[in-house]
Parts: structure tokens; sequence; C-alpha cells
């Protein structure tokens, strides 16, 4: 079974940089670990792919993740790392990746948002699919 969900989690959010090269762990990669253990014990295990990846451009509001599958519009979120449990922040991410999931175009209603990531929306790119306005 292919899956086609994707959650992107930004490597280089909240780290430490010297000389051009980071040093230790940023807080993105912290926050991957903690998002692909849980998703191990999730109902959406074998549903949703965490994949890391170098940067989302979002660097003025690390941590952040971005959701995307075909069909369904992609969301960017950040401020997802400040001063909170990283337990307690993958949760909510999962629990906003079960509402994206269950959302045959991904629309993801403001009020039905984990609180976590009511004010963390960075943006929301339409599906390819999307027709154009006239």
């Amino acid at each position: 079974m292919k899956i086609e969900h994707v959650m992107f989690a930004c490597q280089s959010c909240a780290g430490k940089w010297q000389d051009g090269k980071q040093v230790g762990q940023s807080g993105g990669s912290l926050l991957h670990q903690q998002l692909v253990a849980r998703l191990s014990e999730h109902p959406l295990a074998g549903e949703l792919e965490i994949r890391a990846v170098n940067c989302l451009g979002a660097c003025s509001r690390p941590c952040a993740i971005a959701l995307a599958a075909p069909g369904k519009s992609t969301y960017i979120f950040g401020d997802l790392n400040r001063n909170e449990s990283l337990a307690e922040v993958a949760e909510a991410i999962l629990e906003c990746a079960s509402l994206y999931l269950s959302q045959p175009d991904g629309t993801m209603k403001w009020s039905e948002r984990p609180e976590r990531l009511k004010k963390g929306l960075i943006g929301m790119v339409p599906s390819l699919e999307t027709p154009a306005l006239m």
C-alpha cells in the first residue's frame, strides 16, 4: 500500500549555527524524532509518512511542518516549539494530521484544528487540481 499523506518536518528550525554549520541537534530535529516515535503507536501509522527535510523556509517561526497529499491543499504550520513539551506538541500535530487525513480535500477549518495549531498557520497552498477563479 502506497502512503499518499506526507508530513514534512523541517530539520534546520531552531538550530544553532556557527561558521555556517549547524551545531548540535536542532529543535526541528528533536520534534521530528518525537513525531516519528509517536506515529509508530498512533492510529495514523501506515497512513501518514513523516519526512525530514532540510528547510521549509519558515525560519522566523520555528519549528515548522507541512501536510501534503495528492488532490489536497498543503498546509504549513510554524511556531511549534516554543518552550513546550515536545510530546504535547507532537500530539497536537498528529491530531491535526488526523483531521487533514479525514477531509477529502484536506480543508481544515480554524475552529476544528487543535488549539496549538490554530495560530501557527503560515500558509495554505491549494492543490493543483483547484480550478482557477474567473
